[in-house]
């Protein structure tokens, strides 16, 4: 059902027996079962950016409080999602928190597991992650104050502050409350008044729902909704796009793209007929007869003899013939001559002239002002005609399918053939045009032959093709093990790094304690 609102320019019929996978598979994007949440811990007194990034040291306070949110894990061994961290080389770590809650994963970006960097204030490196995190939660040890815009950040939208209120109780509780952006719309749960909620499975419950429910909501920004729906825009183009090369391939029909750039010929038959019928030049007609000897019109009259083609009304109301080729004598004998573009048939040993050519005529599907005319002399004779009955609207109207044509002319040039024991050109457009055989009357091995060598170009095109896929592959691997190589050398920098610091540091005391001997 189409609603009524909606301008189209046309509908296209999905036929392939892969629609529903493809269209579930476009319906599954607005599903999300992997989230990631940032943990930052804000000391005493800490009301800066830097102060909270550069915290390397954690309190058991913290620490209770990470085993309430998820399990410490091993990232090196983590076969789940990552939320982004390294879990091959340890770039980001050794440790993170990671839960599965409702059939949902959750990783955690804890700013305290992820890389320290000696000299950097800022730790580019912890808030590489937590700055691309949408929420975050902020753990405070002590009473202290935090603003949103104490952290740079465009993706996060929403804050979660937890405080616990009596540290060294194992049934401590947790004061919390919720931060975020002016145009993220309210997601639940509730915070209850007051907001102080029992370390426990309950705390754990809704927490993760919140952290979960506010990821969403912040996704109903503004910033998020233009992205998501060009997001939308686009999955959407590149599934009709799917669906309609998958509906062709069911018919083996050449996309748009591929019919703009390919030849008009196809490797069916039906696309070789229409190439070979526009490729064949046209030859001239020739004007209508005058005079007694013109061709006959009724099929009567003295001495006219019916050929085997036969000479029948082309129309229900018994208009003119169409007169193919040949004649017969009087004792059936077939005489027929053949110069330029017109013929002259003659009988009991008597020529007729010749007809002049004057415009262009077509295959059989020529209408009736552009029809070839034929002279006889002598009123023993006739001309064997193509049986035309049952095909007036192809002689009165342009036809496009070229079945019908084609069938029909085949056959009554057969029985002209069977009539005359000979070989005769083509009555419409004479036989071999420019070196292009009429589609109309050529063996149906030269279609086969033409057939077959668009076959083999095609086979070719398919081999280039998986060339070029195996070739795509292996520079796909070659840059994988670069990407590889580089993670590599950028640990063993990182590395070289701090020992060089070390034995800066080291260098340092000993010149010092040189310094105080030699005093």
């Amino acid at each position: 059902m189409v609603k009524e609102d909606l301008v189209l320019d046309r509908l296209y019929p999905v036929l392939t027996p892969q629609a529903s996978e493809l269209i579930s598979s476009y319906d599954e994007h607005a599903l999300v079962n992997s989230f990631k949440f940032g943990v930052i811990y804000q000391g005493p007194g800490q009301t800066t950016e830097e102060e909270m990034f550069c915290n390397r040291q954690t309190t058991p306070a913290f620490d209770h409080f990470l085993s309430q949110l998820g399990q410490r894990i091993q990232l090196k061994d983590h076969k789940g999602y990552r939320g982004g961290l390294d879990t091959q080389f340890g770039q980001t770590g050794v440790e993170s928190v990671y839960e599965v809650f409702r059939d949902k994963e959750i990783m955690f970006h804890v700013s305290t597991l992820l890389p320290y960097t000696e000299h950097d204030s800022q730790q580019l490196q912890r808030k590489r992650h937590i700055g691309n995190d949408i929420v975050a939660i902020i753990f405070q040890e002590q009473n202290t104050p935090f603003a949103p815009d104490m952290i740079a950040s465009h993706f996060l939208h929403a804050y979660i502050v937890v405080q616990p209120l009596e540290p060294g109780n194992p049934y401590t509780k947790y004061q919390v409350s919720v931060a975020a952006r002016c145009d993220v719309p309210f997601f639940a749960p509730t915070l209850p008044c007051p907001a102080v909620l029992d370390a426990g499975a309950a705390f754990k419950e809704f927490l993760l729902t919140k952290l979960i429910n506010a990821d969403l909501a912040c996704l109903k920004a503004k910033k998020f909704s233009m992205l998501e729906t060009r997001t939308r825009k686009l999955l959407l183009s590149s599934l009709v796009e799917d669906l309609r090369l998958k509906s062709n391939e069911v018919f083996q029909m050449p996309s748009e793209a591929e019919a703009a750039k390919a030849e008009p010929s196809g490797t069916r038959f039906f696309d070789t007929v229409r190439k070979v019928l526009s490729a064949t030049k046209k030859p001239e007609t020739a004007a209508p007869p005058s005079g007694p000897n013109s061709g006959s019109t009724s099929g009567s009259g003295p001495g006219a003899a019916q050929g085997s083609g036969g000479c029948l009304p082309s129309g229900a109301n018994g208009n003119k013939k169409l007169p193919v080729n040949g004649t017969c004598q009087s004792d059936g004998t077939p005489v027929s001559t053949r110069s330029g573009a017109g013929l002259s048939t003659s009988g009991g040993g008597s020529s007729g002239g010749r007809t002049p050519s004057s415009s262009p005529s077509s295959t059989p599907h020529t209408t009736p002002h552009t029809r070839k005319a034929f002279s006889e002399s002598g009123d023993d004779s006739s001309f064997n005609s193509i049986d035309m009955d049952g095909h007036q609207a192809v002689l009165n109207e342009d036809s496009d399918t070229g079945l019908e044509s084609m069938s029909s002319a085949e056959t009554g040039h057969q029985r002209a053939l069977e009539s005359r024991a000979a070989v005769l050109d083509c009555p419409m457009c004479g036989g071999v045009q420019d070196g292009l055989v009429c589609v109309l009357h050529a063996s149906p091995e030269v279609v086969a032959r033409r057939v077959q060598a668009l076959s083999e170009d095609v086979k070719k095109l398919k081999g280039d093709k998986l060339d070029l896929l195996r070739q795509n592959v292996s520079l796909q691997r070659d840059v994988k093990r670069l990407k590889e190589k580089d993670l590599r050398q950028a640990s063993e920098l990182s590395s070289t790094n701090r020992e060089i610091a070390r034995l800066q540091s080291l260098l340092k005391e000993f010149t010092t304690t040189n310094q105080v001997s030699a005093v």
